[in-house]
């Protein structure tokens, strides 16, 4: 690591922020999307017959775009991850890579790019992922079917 180019660790550094900076947003998007059917809630609209079929609509889009973009953001964070495996494997030797901590196996893997390390890293944090996509499922179900 000592002979990593200045410019090789602002790479380095900025792929750590974009990843920190894709989890914020993952965050945030499912913040507003829930804000966004909270409103739609609010609003009822009772005096208009069809109105509460274009608030469920509403309710329904809403789900739909803000789960696009969660999923969109965890194709990002997957490239970013990659781009991070090929600078372990250039810029630092085998005992550098365990002293930050990395597993054998995770050693083993910066050997060569295939597409399941690829599909791995879309699959990282999948968990969190699922739970903020169900919350704006459940939210637009819940919504949809109080109005």
């Amino acid at each position: 690591m000592d002979d990593m180019s200045p410019h090789v660790s602002t790479v380095f550094k900025e792929l750590f922020e974009e990843l920190r900076f894709m989890k914020r947003q993952q965050w945030t998007i499912t913040n507003y999307s829930v804000l966004i059917l909270a409103a739609i809630y609010w609003v009822k609209l009772p005096e208009l017959s069809h109105g509460q079929s274009k608030l469920k609509f509403l309710a329904i889009l809403t789900a739909v775009a803000g789960s696009f973009l969660l999923l969109r953001i965890q194709s990002n964070m997957a490239r970013s991850r990659c781009r991070l495996d090929k600078l372990h494997k250039t810029y630092f030797e085998r005992d550098e890579l365990e002293g930050i901590g990395l597993t054998v196996n995770e050693r083993n893997n910066l050997e060569g790019e295939t597409w399941w390390r690829r599909i791995a890293h879309w699959w990282r944090g999948w968990e969190f992922l699922l739970a903020l996509m169900l919350v704006l499922w459940v939210g637009a179900y819940l919504v949809a079917h109080a109005l």
